[in-house]
C-alpha cells in the first residue's frame, strides 16, 4: 500500500480531531444581582473565564463570579427556580445533548431546594 494512501485517511482523523477541540470551552459568570451570562466556543477555558468576566464587567455587574466552566465541548444549560423569596441557579456544560444539559440544569435547581425551574439559556460550544 503507498504511503499516500495511508497519509489522507490519517490527515483527515486528525482534522476531526482539531475541528471537535477548536472552540471547546464554556464559562458562565454570575453576579448577585441574578444576573448571568455565558462564554461559548472559546480556545480554552481560561480564555472562556476571561471573557464572560469581561462581558459581566462591561455591562457593569462589579461582584460577578465564574460560577461554571469547562474545556469539554458540548452542550450548555441555565436553569432558575423560585427558592423562597430569591432563586436558585442550575448550570451544566459540556453535555454530549441538549435534553441531557436541559434536564441536568433542572435537576440542579431542584437539588439547591428550587422550585419550578425553568431553563433560560441554552447552547452548544
Amino acid at each position: 500500500m503507498k504511503k499516500s494512501t495511508l497519509f489522507a485517511p490519517v490527515l483527515a482523523a486528525i482534522a476531526v480531531i482539531a475541528i471537535q477541540r477548536a472552540g471547546a470551552a464554556s464559562a458562565v459568570a454570575h453576579d448577585f444581582n441574578g444576573h448571568t451570562v455565558y462564554s461559548k466556543g472559546q480556545a480554552s477555558k481560561a480564555v472562556a473565564i476571561q471573557h464572560a468576566l469581561e462581558t459581566a464587567r462591561s455591562r457593569g455587574w462589579k461582584d460577578a463570579m465564574i460560577v461554571a466552566a469547562t474545556d469539554v465541548t458540548g452542550y450548555g444549560a441555565i436553569a432558575v427556580a423560585r427558592k423562597g423569596r430569591g432563586s436558585v441557579i442550575g448550570i451544566t456544560l459540556g453535555r454530549p445533548s441538549r435534553a441531557e444539559a436541559e434536564n441536568r440544569a433542572i435537576e440542579k435547581c431542584l437539588k439547591g431546594g428550587g422550585t419550578e425551574p425553568k431553563i433560560i439559556k441554552e447552547w452548544y460550544g
